[in-house]
C-alpha cells in the first residue's frame, strides 16, 4: 500500500512500530489469555477456530488503522470503527480486550488532529455510534462515561488541529509576504534601472546629435559634444556596476550613493545639450537622510531627462527646499507642456509618484498654466522613513 511505501519520508515509523506492538499484544490476549473475556467470563480458549481467526482479522484491521492513522486519517477512522462495530456481534465485546478501544480512541485522535475541513466529524461519527452500538448490545449504556472519553481524547486532538491550522496560516502569510517584498525589491531594481539608463543615454544621444551638427563647422564644439558623451557614458557604467554590486550582496558605502549635493553633472549634460539650468537650495542638506536624499536626486535626474527629451533647448529651473519636516524637490521647464509624458510608453513620471509613495509624501506633474511643465514632490524627513537600500532605492 501507498503508506507502506512512503512510512519512511512522511515519519509514520513510529506509528508503524506502535501498531504491530498493538498487533502482538492483542495475538498475546487472544492466544495466551491471563484472565477470562467475555460478559460472561468465556475462556477464550473454548472459543472455535473460526472465531479466533475472524477476531484475528480485525485485530489486523486495528493495527493498519493505528499505523495509517496520520497518513490516511478518515479512512483510519472508518476502519477502526467498522472493525469495533464487527467484533460487537463476535462472542469477544471490544470493550474487554485492550487493542480494540486503544486503536479506536487513537485513530479518531488522528482524525481529528489531521484529517482536513471533515476530520471531526468522520471522527466524532465513528466513535460515537461504534461505542454505542456496544453499549447498547452490552446493555451497560454509561453514556456520561463515553462522553468523557470522547471529550478526553478529541479536546486535545481539537488543539493540536488548531496549532497545526495556526502554524499553517504563518507560513501561508509568510510566503505572501517574501512573494510581495521580492515584487518590490524587482520594482525598485526596475526603477533603479530606469533612473540610470533613460538618463545616460539621452544624454548621450542630445550630446552626440550637437556634435553631428557642428562637426564640419565648429570641430571644437564637437569635440566638447563628444567628450561629454564619454563623461556621460564612464558615469552610467560607474552607477550600473555601482548596482551590480548590491545585487551580488556586497556592500555600497554610502559615499558613492548619488546625492543632492552632486547636481554638477545632471545640470551640465542640460547645458551641453544646448539648454539652460540653474538649481536654487534652500536649506541644510546635511539634515537630509540619506535615502531621501538619494531619491530627491532620482527625481530631479528624471524631471531633467523628461525635460531633456520633449523640450530640448528649454529653460530648466531647479529648486530644493529643507524645511523642518520635508523636502521639496521642484523642476520646472518653459518648453511645450501639453499631452506630455515621460516617454512613449516609460515609467519615469510613474517612478516619481511611487518613490514618493513610498516616503509617504506626494507628487504632482504636469503641464503649467503659462507654459512649461512642472513636477513637483515633497517627501517628508521622518525618523520612520523606509531605509536605504544599496540600490539607491528606499526599501
Amino acid at each position: 500500500m501507498a503508506w507502506v511505501r512512503n512510512l519512511g519520508r512522511r515519519g509514520d515509523l513510529a506509528l508503524a512500530a506502535a501498531g504491530l506492538a498493538l498487533f502482538g499484544f492483542g495475538l498475546a490476549e487472544l492466544y495466551v489469555p491471563l484472565a477470562p473475556y467475555g460478559d460472561e467470563g468465556s475462556d477464550l480458549t473454548a472459543l472455535p477456530g473460526g472465531w479466533m481467526a475472524v477476531l484475528t482479522v480485525l485485530l489486523a484491521g486495528y493495527c493498519l488503522a493505528v499505523a495509517a492513522c496520520t497518513s490516511y486519517p478518515r479512512t483510519a477512522a472508518v476502519l477502526a470503527g467498522a472493525c469495533f462495530t464487527a467484533q460487537i456481534f463476535t462472542p469477544v465485546l471490544p470493550i474487554w480486550p485492550v487493542v480494540p478501544l486503544l486503536a479506536l480512541l487513537g485513530a479518531c485522535f488522528g482524525c481529528v488532529a489531521v484529517g482536513g475541513h471533515h476530520g471531526p466529524l468522520v471522527a466524532g461519527v465513528s466513535y460515537f455510534v461504534s461505542y454505542g452500538i456496544q453499549a447498547t448490545r452490552s446493555g451497560n449504556q454509561d453514556w456520561v462515561f463515553i462522553v468523557f472519553v470522547a471529550l478526553a481524547v478529541m479536546g486535545p486532538a481539537y488543539a493540536v488541529r488548531m496549532r497545526r491550522a495556526q502554524a499553517e496560516r504563518l507560513v501561508a502569510l509568510a510566503a505572501e509576504r517574501e512573494a510581495a517584498a521580492r515584487a518590490d525589491e524587482r520594482l525598485r531594481v526596475a526603477r533603479e534601472l530606469h533612473d540610470i539608463v533613460s538618463h545616460g543615454v539621452t544624454a548621450m544621444v542630445l550630446q552626440a546629435g550637437a556634435a553631428q551638427v557642428v562637426l564640419g563647422s565648429d570641430a571644437r564644439q564637437a569635440r566638447e559634444s563628444l567628450d561629454a558623451v564619454q563623461e556621460v557614458g564612464r558615469d552610467v557604467v560607474t552607477e550600473l556596476r555601482r548596482l551590480l554590486v548590491v545585487l551580488r550582496g556586497a556592500e555600497g558605502g554610502p559615499e558613492r550613493l548619488p546625492s543632492l549635493r552632486n547636481l554638477d553633472v545632471l545640470l551640465a549634460g542640460v547645458r551641453a545639450a544646448g539648454g539652460r539650468a540653474e538649481v536654487t537650495v534652500n536649506g541644510d542638506l546635511g539634515k537630509v537622510p540619506a535615502a531621501v536624499d538619494v531619491s530627491g536626486y532620482r527625481v530631479v535626474q528624471e524631471a531633467l531627462t523628461n525635460a531633456a527629451k520633449h523640450a530640448p533647448g528649454a529653460a530648466v529651473s531647479v529648486s530644493i527646499d529643507v524645511g523642518r519636516t520635508d523636502l521639496r524637490v521642484r523642476v520646472v521647464d518653459d518648453g511645450p507642456g501639453v499631452g506630455r509624458r515621460s516617454d512613449g510608453g516609460g515609467h519615469g513620471l510613474t517612478g516619481i509618484k511611487e518613490r514618493a509613495e513610498l516616503f509617504g509624501g506626494t507628487a504632482t506633474t504636469g503641464s503649467r498654466g503659462g507654459g512649461g511643465f512642472e513636477v513637483c514632490v515633497d517627501l517628508p524627513l521622518d525618523a520612520n522613513a523606509p531605509s536605504l537600500s544599496g540600490t539607491g532605492a528606499p526599501a
